[in-house]
């Protein structure tokens, strides 16, 4: 059996390259971890501005396919879903709504009743991972809204808004538990606006995969 995780957690998938060197990669946990199986969502890294593809990402696409072994570490990561009872703010960006994803699974499969408020911000609704499931999710929870901002929108989503994440008129309540996942320059916009709506530092939670150039001006 799996070991045992916490909604929010990651783990390292390690692979054998084509020229013989491992490669580790950290992927969020995307499913609820109270499932017999554990699911991660890759996001298939194209290069831009004469930069190379992601060699890992375009291995897992173009070579591993059903009935292929990975090998996984255990889950790992300090910033998990807690079980109180307070409101809950979920903020991601691009494939950063894969740990929030996980979350969300585990509040409906447990029942929660939490205030739940998922905001999201990407590039379109096509690019938008797990969106369906994350909107379906969210339904089913009885006290859960979702909010999207796209750059560019589509019928898809008639009620998304438009751009670079606002939380103006967004009701962020002072004592939610807010998690942030994203690109790091999103992260530090965010958390701006996030402690300027009232939410205490020590409220906000966030992973840094590397080396957290945050800490200076985290506290």
């Amino acid at each position: 059996p799996a070991p045992p995780a916490r909604a929010g957690q990651y783990v390292s998938v390690r692979l054998r390259m084509p020229d013989g060197v491992h490669q580790l990669r950290q992927y969020s946990l995307s499913s609820d971890p109270g499932d017999d199986l554990r699911r991660i969502t890759v996001k298939r890294v194209a290069g831009e501005a004469g930069a190379p593809d992601g060699e890992v990402s375009n291995l897992l696409f173009e070579q591993v396919g059903t009935g292929d072994e990975l090998t996984l570490s255990a889950p790992f990561g300090d910033v998990s879903l807690d079980d109180a009872d307070t409101p809950l703010v979920l903020i991601s960006a691009g494939i950063g709504c894969t740990p929030m994803a996980g979350m969300l699974a585990r509040l409906a499969a447990t029942g929660s009743g939490r205030r739940v408020l998922v905001l999201h911000a990407d590039t379109s609704p096509d690019d938008h991972a797990l969106r369906a499931e994350v909107r379906e999710t969210v339904d089913r929870l009885p006290d859960a809204e979702a909010v999207f901002w796209y750059e560019r929108p589509g019928a898809e989503e008639p009620g998304a808004r438009t751009g670079l994440m606002d939380l103006t008129g967004i009701d962020v309540p002072a004592d939610s538990t807010v998690y942030l996942c994203g690109p790091l320059p999103f992260m530090r916009a965010v958390r701006g606006q996030v402690l300027k709506a009232g939410v205490p530092p020590r409220r906000v939670h966030y992973e840094v995969f590397g080396p957290d150039l945050w800490l200076p001006e985290a506290a």
